[in-house]
C-alpha cells in the first residue's frame, strides 16, 4: 500500500510539472479535453465548505414571467452538497412578497426590482449574479390590423406598462427621441392577464411587455412588434438576488448555485428544443414561445466589475431622476463581485455548448 501511494504521488507531481511548463491557454485546452471523469469533477465536484452528507438547503423562487430559473426547476437541477428546493410562482407579485418576507433564499427579478428591494431592505438584498442584456426580450406591441408603425404614431393613444419597471426609462427615451412629451400619451398601468386582455380586446393601442408573454401574444393574435428594448435604449437585465444573511451563512452553496445556473444556461442554448419541451408545460406557454424567448435572450451571465458598476450607476441615477426609485442606490453595493468566479460554464457546460454550435 505504501509503495502504491508513492507511485500515485509521483504521477501527481509529474502531472503538475507538465502543466506548470505549459502556457495558461494550453492548460485550459488540456483540462477541457480531459476524459469523462475530469469533466464530471469540474461540473459536479463538491465545493469546499459543502458536504453531500449534510446538504445546505437553498429555497429558490421561480417566476413564470421571464429568465432561466424555470429551466433549472423543469430539470430539477441539483448540485452536491446543496439541496435546492424550488417554489414556483405564477404571480410575480406573490414571489416578490415571499422573497422580501425572507421565505426565499434566492430568486430572479428585474434590475429595477433588485434596486427597489435593496432600498426597501436598507441594503439587506444583494445581487449575486446577473444575466447579459436582454433588450430583445422586451418591446412595444400594436394590434395586427392597427395603423401604427412607429412609436410617434401612437401620440394621443394609450400606452400600457408599469412605471415601476425599466420600461418607463425606455418610454422616456422614446419620447425624447420623438421630440414629444409624456402628456402626449395616456399611460395605463396594468400587469398579467388583465394587461393581456386589455390589449387583445382593443382597449389599449400600445402594449409594452416581455418574453415569453410577448412571443406568446404575437403568436396567438398576430400582434406586431414595432420597437424592442434596443430601440428603447434599455438593457433589460435579469439579476439573481439573495439576502445579506443568506450570503454570509450559505456562501459556498450560493457559489455552487451560480455555477449550476451558468451550466444550465449553456445547456439551454445547446438544446433549445429540449428546453422548450421541458419548460413550456411548466409555465403554460407554447414551446415555440419558449424557443423564441431564449433565442433572442441573454446567452449567459456577465462579470460584475468596475465597468459594470459604472454603467449601472448611470441607470440607477436615471431611475431616481424619473421617480422610479425614491432614494439613491449604489450599484457597487447592490451588485456583488463575490461570485464572479462561478459565472462561466464549467468545462462540461462549455464543451457541450461548443459541440452544439458546430452541429
Amino acid at each position: 500500500m505504501h509503495h502504491l501511494r508513492n507511485i500515485l504521488l509521483s504521477m501527481h507531481l509529474a502531472r503538475r510539472r507538465v502543466l506548470g511548463a505549459l502556457p495558461a491557454a494550453t492548460i485550459a485546452v488540456v483540462l477541457a479535453t480531459a476524459g469523462p471523469s475530469a469533466r464530471a469533477e469540474d461540473a459536479h465536484g463538491v465545493r469546499p465548505g459543502l458536504d453531500p452528507a449534510n446538504p445546505v438547503v437553498l429555497t429558490v423562487g421561480v417566476p413564470r414571467n421571464f429568465g432561466y430559473l424555470s429551466t433549472l426547476w423543469a430539470k430539477d437541477v441539483q448540485v452536491p452538497g446543496v439541496r435546492i428546493e424550488y417554489k414556483y410562482f405564477p404571480n410575480f407579485i406573490d414571489m416578490l412578497t415571499a422573497f422580501n418576507g425572507r421565505q426565499l433564499d434566492v430568486t430572479e427579478i428585474g434590475d429595477v426590482g433588485a434596486a427597489q428591494s435593496f432600498a426597501a431592505s436598507k441594503g439587506g438584498v444583494r445581487v449575486i449574479a446577473v444575466t447579459q442584456p436582454n433588450p430583445e426580450n422586451t418591446g412595444l406591441l400594436v394590434a395586427k390590423d392597427s395603423p401604427y408603425k412607429t412609436f410617434a404614431d401612437l401620440k394621443g393613444k394609450q400606452l400600457l406598462f408599469l412605471k415601476s419597471t425599466n420600461t418607463y426609462l425606455g418610454v422616456k427615451n422614446q419620447i425624447a427621441a420623438a421630440k414629444l412629451k409624456e402628456d402626449d400619451f395616456r399611460i395605463v398601468e396594468l400587469a398579467g392577464p388583465s394587461a393581456v386582455k386589455a390589449f387583445q380586446t382593443g382597449q389599449i393601442e400600445g402594449y409594452y411587455t416581455i418574453d415569453p408573454n410577448m412571443a406568446d401574444v404575437v403568436e396567438k393574435t398576430g400582434a406586431r412588434l414595432i420597437a424592442t428594448g434596443t430601440d428603447m435604449g434599455i438593457e433589460n437585465l435579469y439579476p439573481y438576488v439573495s439576502h445579506e444573511k443568506v450570503i454570509a451563512e450559505k456562501k459556498a452553496a450560493l457559489a455552487a448555485f451560480v455555477q449550476a445556473l451558468a451550466d444550465t444556461i449553456a445547456w439551454a442554448q445547446a438544446h433549445p428544443d429540449e428546453q422548450a419541451r421541458l419548460v413550456a408545460p411548466k409555465v403554460q406557454f407554447t414551446e415555440s414561445a419558449i424557443r423564441e424567448t431564449f433565442r433572442r435572450g441573454a446567452k449567459g451571465l456577465q462579470i460584475i466589475d468596475e465597468g459594470f458598476h459604472a454603467r449601472q450607476q448611470r441607470n440607477l441615477d436615471a431611475l431616481l431622476a424619473a421617480g422610479v426609485l425614491k432614494q439613491p442606490v449604489s450599484a457597487q453595493n447592490l451588485y456583488l463581485t463575490t461570485f464572479n468566479a462561478s459565472i462561466a460554464p464549467s468545462s462540461a457546460g462549455a464543451n457541450e455548448a461548443a459541440a452544439s454550435a458546430t452541429r
